[in-house]
């Protein structure tokens, strides 16, 4: 299968983790953002047999039909819609164009095809997995400080042994989450949903969020129960983690639970992709 991906100056977070974790081996083809609507951009080898990888952020629905029309892609995978407020509803359309259309973010006001298919948003390109159970920091936080997230690092400071940074490198961060028995998870540019969650996750630490339940529940929909901490406010978040420290064995079970969930959740990814001939 031939890949189609957008790629811009600023490129994908997501290349990495959709190359490696979600795709089928095949041949890359990285069409630049200017060029993509361009339909003499495509020769006659990718039409029929390939995965077209675009964000929706940088182009008009309307401009985007040709190029399926064109290329009859098996399979789309939409990127970036991530504000629901700007109400991006007609690129679910898209799943009338493919076998299967895989998106991130769940807006619970979308309509979707019956071949959409949800998936995580993943971690960024240049994460690396690390496991280890030998935790030297109770928490970690890597990032910006917006929305929440100062109410967050400040109470969450009361445990003494963490660690806080930004624009740190991505396989220094992810050794770090593998150090970190809890990585608290302030909300993003709007949604709860994020990359640090998944980045988390898969190097074995317990990622911690916030929110109301309708919220929790719209949002996470599809991620098959990911055993995270939930809580409504950050003081509640911070006693539930200090209650599972005191557990030993209910701490060391939920760190398990949380690698066999990121296995099992990419696994079932995989298993939809590969059905698609």
């Amino acid at each position: 299968m031939n890949i189609i991906f957008e790629h811009n100056k600023f490129k994908f977070w997501e290349t990495d983790f959709i190359l490696n974790n979600i795709l089928q081996k095949g041949k890359s083809q990285y069409i630049y953002s200017d060029n993509l609507e361009r339909i003499d951009t495509y020769n006659s080898t990718v039409i029929g047999n390939n995965a077209f990888i675009f964000s929706s952020r940088l182009h008009y629905f309307e401009n985007i039909i040709p190029v399926l029309e064109h290329i009859k892609p098996k399979i789309i995978i939409l990127l970036s819609d991530e504000f629901v407020l700007e109400n991006r509803w007609m690129y679910n359309l898209c799943g009338n164009y493919c076998e299967l259309f895989l998106r991130n973010y769940h807006h619970p006001n979308y309509e979707y095809t019956e071949n959409t298919l949800h998936i995580p948003l993943g971690y960024t390109t240049g994460c690396k997995r690390y496991i280890s159970f030998d935790k030297k920091y109770t928490w970690s936080f890597m990032g910006e400080l917006k929305e929440d997230r100062e109410e967050m690092i400040s109470i969450f400071s009361k445990f003494e042994s963490h660690f806080v940074g930004n624009k740190i490198a991505r396989d220094k961060m992810c050794e770090i989450y593998s150090q970190s028995v809890f990585v608290p998870c302030g909300r993003g540019n709007s949604s709860l949903d994020c990359f640090r969650l998944y980045e988390a996750s898969m190097n074995g630490a317990i990622p911690v969020i916030v929110g109301d339940e309708e919220e929790v529940n719209n949002t996470f929909k599809y991620e098959q129960n990911p055993p995270w901490i939930f809580a409504k406010s950050w003081k509640e978040a911070y006693n539930k983690c200090e209650d599972l420290l005191d557990d030993e064995n209910q701490l060391k079970e939920m760190q398990i639970n949380i690698l066999s969930w990121w296995k099992n959740r990419m696994a079932s990814v995989r298993k939809r992709v590969s059905q698609v001939k």
